[in-house]
């Protein structure tokens, strides 16, 4: 150092140096330590103007942290990057042009154990002449002095900042506690809403969304979501294509969220963000915010908890939807329980005892109600009338159609009516109302005991067999087209005489066609081979007979495919 330089270090007072960085490593503000480093500076400088800047190690560029008459930098230069690195103190033409371009003519970094944290850069001095050897050893000497204390000041705003923080973590992990007992203390789907709605308004400062959910029988598709919740938006903001990006994202945009910045398909909506919720690899629900009522952007932070809070409401109304599946299904199978009793009672208790004939039947619905019909009906003058048929399809609607049947047939029973005319009434009956692609196979006979003669009309249903006492088969199919085809179809009357020893077997289609493991067919050869194998057996071994041979053939009797009756 020259004679000169150390005459005007002595001049700024060596001491008051050393009481000047003692005074700021007595503060951790970081606010109060710069503003007293620049006044300290400014005051030995004779300088008007000065400016410290902090660096963000993250992006590389300075941030602006306080200032003293450069009010006009504000705005300005908050944050720049200075490529050129700067060893020590320098003034003139080796300024970075940044600070020129701000009337910054000297400047310093602020280095904290060779870790670069800042900057410091003050203006032309107010006389007006050039800053001696000896001011710029000052501004070395009080950077370097005062370096710790900067460098504890941040230290501390990071603790700060870091404890703030945690702090709301800790707050938000309460919160979704809270909520999560909310959520799961109810079904009702309203107060699935309002608490989301709530939570979203009191956390994120978020006043628009719209909450989307998939119920479990849309999982498959995987393109379907639901509109559970939704304030502030209009429900047709949730357009189709919105829905069908929102059901093509990935695990990691589940996680990450969906920017309006990022997406424009979603500039034009108002939706800020969006948060798709995915479980084993299917969108199950999505979360629509518009901006903070802040204006502060979302942060990953606030995506986190966005998330787990979503998942909560996800998880509260999904379970809403299977308790009302399940309760529906409850109520659905009472309702079928009930059915298949009336049905039940819709049949014949119990067979007539007729002296000379040997009855026996077997209903077996594939679901809990059938679609297949079996009744028989003592007439007079030791007349007997069976009646068969099966409804297209199965189940409920298939039953309801089998009552309509029952019913018209009772209603003629009492006319004195040919069964030729009887199938007609019956036809127009069932042609009236029911759709074009609901129609019955049906048969019924008369036994007429006294002549041993059998007349019947076979509408269209699987013809029956006469297996007479030497194994020779007959089949019944006089008559016409199916019941409910088309109304005004006349019928053809059949007629054929028993003798001692043959055997009727009337049966659905469910017989012939039950399926094998394999899927092949048990087929009518099958059928007639038993039929004439136990021909000589009672009418109720003959039944057992047939039954038994189709459980071996499919594996199972809960295996039918269709009602069987015989």
């Amino acid at each position: 150092m020259s004679q000169k330089a150390a005459q005007d270090l002595q001049q700024f007072d060596l001491r008051a140096l050393h009481d000047t960085s003692q005074f700021l490593s007595s503060s951790l503000d970081r606010e109060f330590v710069l503003n007293n480093l620049l006044l300290t500076a400014m005051s030995k400088l004779l300088v008007t103007r000065g400016a410290v800047w902090l660096y963000e190690e993250e992006g590389g560029i300075f941030e602006l942290a306080a200032q003293k008459g450069c009010n006009d930098i504000v705005g300005k230069t908050d944050s720049i990057v200075i490529e050129k690195q700067m060893d020590g103190v320098v003034t003139g033409e080796d300024v970075p042009e940044i600070l020129v371009s701000s009337n910054i003519v000297l400047a310093a970094p602020i280095r904290f154990s060779q870790r670069l944290i800042g900057l410091i850069g003050f203006g032309k001095k107010a006389t007006g002449v050039e800053f001696s050897e000896g001011e710029v050893q000052f501004v070395k000497s009080l950077v370097n002095m005062s370096s710790s204390a900067v460098h504890n000041s941040l230290v501390v705003d990071e603790l700060r900042t870091a404890n703030r923080s945690l702090d709301a973590k800790v707050q938000q992990v309460n919160t979704l506690f809270d909520l999560s007992k909310e959520f799961n203390s109810t079904v009702d789907r309203a107060r699935h809403a309002r608490l989301l709605s709530l939570a979203l308004m009191g956390q994120m400062m978020a006043s628009k969304h719209v909450f989307l959910v998939s119920r479990s029988d849309d999982l498959l598709s995987n393109k379907r979501l639901h509109i559970v919740s939704c304030s502030g938006f209009k429900e047709s903001v949730a357009t189709d294509e919105i829905i069908e990006k929102i059901c093509e994202v990935d695990t990691g945009s589940a996680i990450t969220g969906l920017y309006a910045d990022q997406n424009p398909w979603m500039a034009s909506t108002g939706i800020e963000l969006i948060i798709p919720f995915v479980q084993q690899g299917a969108t199950t629900g999505a979360l629509l915010l518009g901006p903070r009522m802040s204006k502060q952007p979302y942060t990953s932070g606030d995506i986190e908890f966005v998330y787990a809070l979503g998942n909560l409401a996800l998880t509260a109304v999904q379970n809403s939807f299977l308790i009302e599946e399940q309760i529906e299904k409850e109520i659905l199978e009472e309702e079928m329980r009930l059915a298949r009793t009336i049905q039940e009672n819709l049949q014949p208790k119990s067979l007539p005892r007729i002296d000379g004939i040997d009855l026996a039947m077997l209903a077996l619905p594939s679901r809990h109600v059938a679609g297949d019909y079996v009744d028989v009906v003592e007439l007079t003058d030791g007349r007997l009338l069976l009646a068969i048929g099966d409804v297209t399809g199965k189940g409920m609607p298939a039953s309801l159609l089998m009552s309509n049947l029952q019913a018209a047939l009772h209603v003629l029973v009492p006319m004195d009516i040919t069964l030729e005319q009887a199938t007609s009434h019956i036809n127009r009956v069932i042609a009236r109302n029911t759709d074009f692609d609901k129609f019955i196979t049906y048969f019924h006979c008369i036994y007429t005991k006294s002549n041993q003669g059998l007349q019947y009309v076979n509408a269209g249903h699987n013809p029956p067999y006469v297996v007479h006492s030497d194994a020779r088969v007959d089949e019944l199919e006089e008559g016409g087209l199916l019941l409910g085809v088309m109304s005004g179809v006349e019928y053809a009357l059949g007629t054929t005489t028993l003798a001692p020893g043959d055997v009727v077997a009337m049966f659905t289609d469910g017989v012939t066609e039950a399926m094998s493991p394999e899927e092949e067919e048990y087929g009518e050869e099958r059928l007639i081979k038993v039929l004439q194998g136990h021909r000589t057996g009672s009418a109720q071994q003959i039944l057992d007979a047939v039954h038994q041979e189709i459980i071996d053939f499919t594996g199972s009797e809960t295996m039918l495919s269709d009602d069987l009756t015989m």
